[in-house]
Parts: structure tokens; sequence; C-alpha cells
């Protein structure tokens, strides 16, 4: 039985980490699509997964939601920071600051 058990584990383990793996693939493609739309530089191709949480799906069903950071560059200089979230294997929300600032003199 206690064989059965770990076996079980060691399968609900790998299905998770495989799922991780497709999902953050999906966000760093969302990030680099919402990056090309705004005409930013998308640092690093790659995202960081912030937060991992189950929350109710509008169908009442449980799912993962996982919110993932990125780094982008309006002038290749600064780095901001974007927000992907996703829920299950799709998409969300995804979210960057875009700041136009004018150049005025105080005088």
């Amino acid at each position: 039985m206690q064989q059965l058990l770990l076996l079980l584990f060691i399968f609900i383990v790998t299905a998770y980490w495989i799922d991780s793996v497709q999902v953050k693939e999906i966000a760093k493609r969302a990030g680099a699509a919402v990056c090309k739309k705004h005409d930013v530089q998308f640092l690093d191709n790659t995202v960081i997964k912030q937060k991992t949480r189950l929350k109710r799906h509008p169908t009442n069903l449980l799912q993962i939601q996982r919110t993932y950071t990125f780094e982008y560059s309006t002038d290749g200089k600064k780095r901001d920071t974007g927000i992907i979230i996703t829920g299950g294997h799709h998409i969300q929300e995804s979210q960057i600051n875009l700041h136009t600032f004018d150049n005025q003199d105080d005088a």
C-alpha cells in the first residue's frame, strides 16, 4: 500500500512539474507578444513565477492560477516589470505600465 501511495505521489509531482513547464512557456510567449504589441523590448526572454494559487473558474471548478513577471524596456536602458496571469493553460491577464513623460521646464 505504501508503494502505491509513493507512486501516486511521484506521479502527481511529475504531472505538476510538466504542467508548470508548459504554462511557463505559454506565459513567456504572451510576454513577448505583449511587448511586441506595445513596441517595447522583451528583456532576457524569460518570465519568473511569483505566485501559484488555486482559484475557482467561472464554471465552479478549481484551477491553478499562476502569476509571472517579466522585464521589458522602452529605451534599452531602464528596466520595467510586466505581469502575466494564467488560469490553467490560458492567459487571464497581461499587463505592462507604459509611461510617457514630456520634457518640460519648470520656468
